[in-house]
């Protein structure tokens, strides 16, 4: 049986003649669409597009596939709109992820959510890892990040600013990089710092690795070597300062993400809306994002 879902992206990729443009309107990067291109064309045994410098142009299998369900996803958009539902009726259970280290506090937003739809149970999932909303399923979810998952539309709410943090007394004593001894969080994703630390320097003297982002925080707080944090965390901690931002500073991005499966979802889709329209409640208070990214 096919996957509407890689349907959907055929007739967005024929309707573009792009990549990025089909990516653009999915909210997903070019390898998840070429990854869905290619599993329909396996699945049908048939060449839907030939790929070109200029783009993507429709065999002849393709325009005959694309006549057909164009009609349907004419209906089914029909569909969706008759029948999305009244808000302040909306019943069932959404699922939020969200990092539970460095993670956001989500209260703003969901009491601004409970008040457009009080019938729907919130669930709140906590994860330590990007790998985590591969393997979970959700609804909807906040991550920082250098890469959306795959499987997921992914919306930029904001910029997150990481630098290298340590208390004076270490920088005192080690004056230069090649003196630093780094305590890493290892995770699955490129948010790991064991990944971020051998980006920026050759052999790295890594003395502590944990899991965990707080536990980061905390032992270089305590003296005990340098890690990359996020700008709020660095700045709000009395017991840190930067080192040389203008040098050794990037940038991550804190995003809405989607699961895929969710698309046609009417219930998630209206929530997701809610939430873009309040962006900032979603972004504020959160412990991954300072007021200086918010503004960039």
């Amino acid at each position: 049986m096919l996957d509407w879902g890689n349907l959907e992206y055929f007739i967005s990729c024929a309707n573009h003649g792009t990549l990025s443009g089909c990516a653009k309107e999915m909210g997903v990067n070019h390898s998840t669409v070429s990854r869905k291109i290619e599993k329909l064309e396996k699945e049908l045994a048939l060449k839907l597009f030939e790929r070109k410098n200029s783009g993507y142009t429709l065999t002849t299998h393709g325009k005959d596939l694309y006549k057909e369900v164009a009609k349907i996803d004419y209906k089914i958009s029909e569909l969706k709109e008759k029948f999305i539902p009244n808000p302040e009726l909306m019943g069932g259970k959404l699922v939020i992820y969200k990092q539970g280290e460095g993670g956001s506090n989500m209260t703003n937003l969901i009491t601004k959510l409970r008040s457009h739809f009080p019938n729907l149970m919130i669930h709140v999932l906590n994860g330590s890892d990007d790998a985590d909303i591969s393997t979970e399923i959700y609804d909807l979810g906040f991550i920082g990040t250098t890469k959306p998952p795959e499987d997921s539309i992914a919306t930029l709410l904001t910029n997150i600013d990481m630098c290298i943090y340590g208390t004076k007394d270490y920088f005192d004593k080690n004056k230069t990089p090649n003196d630093f001894e780094w305590v890493a969080y290892k995770r699955n994703d490129k948010f790991d710092t064991d990944y971020i630390i051998k980006s920026f320097f050759q052999n790295p003297n890594i003395i502590i690795s944990s899991n965990s982002y707080q536990d980061a925080h905390s032992l270089v707080a305590s003296g005990n070597g340098v890690t990359f944090l996020t700008d709020l965390d660095g700045e709000s901690d009395e017991r840190l300062i930067c080192f040389n931002r203008d040098d050794y500073s990037f940038r991550i991005g804190f995003y809405l993400v989607q699961h895929e499966l969710s698309r046609s979802n009417p219930i998630v889709a209206a929530v997701k809306k809610v939430i873009l329209e309040n962006t900032k409640d979603a972004i504020q208070d959160t412990s991954f994002v300072s007021l200086n990214s918010k503004d960039k």
